[in-house]
């Protein structure tokens, strides 16, 4: 699954690829890389003690789908990039809660 999302993300860079690969991505990522992500998205920034999968969180980033930031100060958290909500979105997602980050 590893190179589907890295050939699909590759096709993303295009304009026309942008909101046709992003389903595609989603679907190849595995249930941990989804709730992170998910996680990501709608209750983020996340410190580093909250992610459910430091793996999972490390590919996102990986792929460009995730980021280290700083938040209210401070360092250790992940954010989602745009792209990753759009591959969220392409893929019909199901979002969770939104919660705003909060320091760790």
């Amino acid at each position: 699954m590893v190179d589907q999302v890295a050939d699909a993300l590759a096709k993303m860079q295009d304009d026309d690829g942008y909101l046709t690969y992003g389903a595609i991505v989603w679907d190849a990522l595995d249930s941990g890389q989804r709730e992170s992500l998910k996680q990501l998205l709608f209750q983020g920034p996340v410190w580093d003690g909250n992610v459910p999968s430091k793996s999972a969180r490390d590919d996102l980033i990986r792929w460009g789908l995730a980021a280290r930031c700083c938040f209210m100060g401070e360092q250790g958290y992940t954010v989602a990039t745009y792209p990753a909500f759009s591959i969220f979105k392409q893929g019909h997602g199901e979002p969770l809660t939104k919660k705003h980050g909060t320091p760790g």
